[in-house]
């Protein structure tokens, strides 16, 4: 179990001691993404993420940041989600210092220097260009903008060319001081360092960061109550499917049960999805499933790419299943499978300081504390077939089936799929 201290300003330590490895991995952990942006900063978020590897205190360059990691041979990156922004950084253990340092001085001093703005601008706006021009990522944005309309669930995490044009330096540093202070953060560190080193290490690095209070999330709308298509035509030699259904949020007493029905149904190449649609109709090259879990709701996945052709029977083939899965549930074997496959995938994940690291910070985030690896796995052992078939009648349901097609379909193709939902 990881050691959980609080600074004199604030901020949530968690260090876990893993004497047995040569690494350590550093994470800041801010409470704030694109959920927290209105319509016309939407992007804001992922832009300061942007902007914090462009120079900062003592790295005044974005070249100093990446030589600071990368010249001692280690792994700088960061990510932004709709509800944190992660920094990370993972080094030898005998680097900790160098890690710790360049990721205070991200965090606390970034520079947002207005020529590299403008050039970070430029970027991001082809990032957004690369999505729309890929309609393996474009299907999935189609969706969540079909399930959730306005909301920032709705959008993309990067925003649009519009409102990434339109953001203003003063706008980003205002969102930036909203989110960027110590109650807001989670410093996690995992691996070849002792506590003893690292708390006193980690509160003279961030002992300027100020205390604030923390912002608001906007909520999220419920979902719709009939089945909707939204079908994007493109000339291209694939069909893209998204199926979305609704999910479950991460406090939600069946979150393990639909985590069991998101493995059993896509996966991997054993599960339902993949054994029936490619291995025995040879429909679809790529298909899985995924679920979203955020802090009041989810969404819940399914997505395939296929012969032009074979969209329709691909997609009746899934909801066929879908329903299959709600009206008779799983088998015993596919119970005792899942359960092996989620216990197995978490402990593998622990012989890695930066997962270890990650888990300790969004389980402090999202419960105020870090359950024991035994909790989980004693958890996923508890589950049983009437917990999954409950999850599984709860959550798919054909008036909740939202269905988002990127691909060479004509209105005629859209009035059929409306159709084939709507059964």
């Amino acid at each position: 179990m990881p050691y959980l201290h609080t600074t004199p300003n604030g901020i949530r330590v968690l260090i876990e001691e893993l004497p047995h490895t040569h690494s350590v991995a550093v994470g800041c952990f801010i409470d704030i993404g694109a959920r927290y942006e209105s319509a016309e900063l939407a992007g804001a978020a992922h832009f300061i993420e942007h902007m914090l590897f462009k120079g900062a205190g003592a790295y005044p360059t974005a070249h100093a940041i990446s030589l600071a990691i990368e010249g001692i041979g280690g792994y700088l990156n960061a990510s932004t989600g709709y509800e944190t922004t992660v920094f990370y950084a993972k080094v030898a253990a005998i680097h900790f210092q160098r890690a710790l340092h360049v990721l205070s001085e991200m965090v606390q001093r970034p520079l947002f220097d207005a020529t590299e703005l403008e050039k970070e601008r430029r970027v991001i706006i082809e990032e957004i260009r690369g999505i729309q021009d890929n309609p393996t990522e474009l299907v999935h944005e189609l969706l969540q903008r079909t399930m959730w309309g306005d909301h920032p669930f709705g959008r993309d995490i990067a925003g649009s060319i519009a409102t990434v044009s339109a953001i203003a330096r003063h706008e980003l540093l205002q969102f930036f001081a909203q989110g960027y202070h110590a109650g807001n953060l989670v410093v996690s560190v995992a691996g070849k360092i002792a506590a003893e080193e690292a708390i006193p290490a980690i509160e003279r690095a961030f002992a300027d960061l100020p205390a604030a209070q923390r912002p608001a999330a906007i909520a999220a709308p419920p979902l719709p109550h009939q089945p909707k298509l939204s079908l994007l035509t493109r000339d291209i030699e694939q069909g893209n499917f998204c199926l979305g259904m609704p999910g479950v949020s991460y406090h939600d007493p069946d979150r393990r049960a639909v985590h069991a029905l998101d493995a059993l149904l896509g996966g991997g190449m054993s599960s339902r999805l993949f054994q029936t649609i490619r291995e025995e109709h040879g429909l679809s090259y790529n298909i899985g499933s995924y679920h979203n879990e955020f802090s009041d709701t989810g969404m819940w996945v399914i997505y395939a790419g296929v012969e032009p052709d074979a969209l329709r029977d691909a997609v009746a083939m899934t909801r066929a299943i879908v329903r299959d899965v709600a009206e008779n549930g799983p088998t015993k074997q596919e119970l005792a499978t899942v359960k092996e496959q989620l216990k197995g995938s978490l402990l593998l994940s622990l012989e890695d300081t930066w997962s270890i690291a990650s888990r300790n910070a969004t389980s402090l985030l999202r419960y105020q504390m870090v359950p024991p690896v035994e909790q989980i796995i004693a958890e996923i052992d508890a589950l049983s077939l009437a917990d999954l078939q409950r999850a599984a009648r709860r959550l798919l349901t054909a008036n909740q089936q939202w269905l988002a097609v990127v691909g060479p379909y004509s209105d005629e193709d859209q009035a059929d799929l409306q159709i084939l939902l709507e059964e």
